[in-house]
């Protein structure tokens, strides 16, 4: 019998766990596993970085007195990777070549990116015994999508065909503007069984190019939209925002109670300064009936001290109206964040929003870009520990449960 690899994946979902056994090898065989893809969109990778992007790892086994390595139960003894991890290989993939790509400003032609194409190759003293290709994805094959624009916000709505009203969620992204990496957010969410409503607002054609003065109105806007379509429950509406996207829906939940659920990742409790492309735009990142939101001023030297110390300013520049947030609240940050502190952020949220449901998920080595379990994220590579990749699938298997509890099991207290 020769070499054969199986590939055991349940339901083939990006954020899943699956099983990769090699069978028909020598007894105690050494061998190297080597993943590939180009056709890969990574929520984690910057924004200008293409899904034919070429990524590659490598992991090397002994397979047992059976002839068999399996990634759930073989450890790695060499490569980019050691131990027993089954989505090492998924983990540790690295970008070998990087394709750049001009940004898409036109919604209509902006691609899914929902499908990851592999290929994985076994290899003994460098020569090919097996190899095989297989696809995952972001969304189920049941799930529609169709295109919102408006006047100062575009959405991507995910849908699954039902004759029951389904809860929502709204998707924010962060700083990186457009609709990219929140779609495939949304996607994963409605695997799960939710309306999702990817938003962009800015970046992309006929909206504001930059962060600066984006009306809080636009998540109204869409609020209402979301409510009002045939195959939503308008009274089980959830919000996700990461990173600005945090602050901006933490800003939201200030003023508008119609949210049942929020999850804050990365979050800030305060309103920083906007941005012209990489500057300080000298005005406020959001606008609430037609003024500027009081804002913090991004000051270098302030923002060198508090990396020094670790920590954020005492003072009360920009914070927003905490206590008028009373819906449920699932915080994840990281006290390692390179970005802002979110974990001072958090605790302050904690302690004045008046939910009568609220929890952190604190990660200690994965910092501010933290999405879906699996990925591998360059942003953080010189980590070589398995801790980051555990606080991913942490932070979001407890996203998955946030949402689905609240918006799918809780009663009104």
């Amino acid at each position: 019998m020769g070499c054969k690899i199986i590939i055991k994946d349940t339901n083939k979902m990006m954020d899943s766990k699956m099983n990769i056994c090699i069978q028909g090898l020598k007894k105690f065989e050494e061998i190297k596993i080597i993943l590939e893809t180009n056709c890969f969109y990574n929520i984690n990778a910057p924004m200008n970085w293409s899904e034919n992007t070429f990524w590659q790892s490598e992991a090397i086994f002994l397979s047992d007195s059976n002839g068999i390595v399996s990634l759930e139960k073989s450890p790695s003894i060499g490569g980019d990777y050691t131990g027993i991890r089954s989505m090492g290989l998924f983990e540790s993939l690295k970008a070998v070549t990087i394709v750049n790509k001009k940004h898409i400003g036109d919604l209509k032609h902006l691609p899914l990116n929902d499908v990851v194409s592999y290929k994985i190759s076994v290899l003994s003293d460098e020569k090919l015994l097996a190899k095989t290709t297989f696809n995952r994805f972001y969304k189920k094959n049941n799930i529609n999508h169709y295109d919102i624009q408006r006047d100062s916000w575009q959405g991507r709505v995910f849908y699954e065909e039902s004759k029951n009203k389904k809860p929502a969620i709204i998707v924010l992204s962060g700083s990186d503007g457009g609709i990219e990496k929140a779609q495939n957010i949304a996607m994963m969410l409605s695997n799960q069984g939710f309306v999702t409503l990817a938003i962009s607002y800015f970046g992309m054609n006929n909206q504001k190019s930059n962060l600066d003065r984006i009306p809080l109105e636009n998540l109204e806007e869409a609020l209402k939209y979301i409510q009002k379509l045939d195959f939503v429950n308008s009274t089980k509406i959830g919000i996700y925002g990461r990173s600005k996207g945090a602050e901006y829906s933490l800003l939201f939940l200030t003023k508008y109670d119609d949210i049942k659920c929020a999850v804050l990742n990365s979050p800030s409790d305060r309103v920083y300064e906007g941005l012209k492309g990489k500057r300080n735009s000298k005005h406020s990142s959001w606008t609430y009936g037609g003024k500027e939101i009081s804002y913090k001023p991004f000051k270098i030297k302030e923002f060198i001290m508090n990396k020094l110390m670790k920590k954020s300013s005492i003072d009360d520049c920009g914070v927003v109206d905490i206590e008028n947030v009373r819906c449920p609240l699932l915080l994840i940050s990281s006290i390692n964040d390179e970005i802002w502190d979110s974990y001072s952020a958090s605790i302050n949220i904690m302690k004045k929003a008046k939910s009568y449901k609220k929890s952190i998920i604190l990660t200690t080595e994965l910092g501010h870009m933290n999405t879906i379990s699996y990925l591998p994220n360059p942003r953080y590579k010189k980590y070589k520990t398995d801790k980051i990749y555990d606080e991913a699938v942490l932070s979001w298997e407890n996203t998955l449960s946030w949402f689905i509890n609240c918006l799918y099991f809780s009663h009104e207290f």
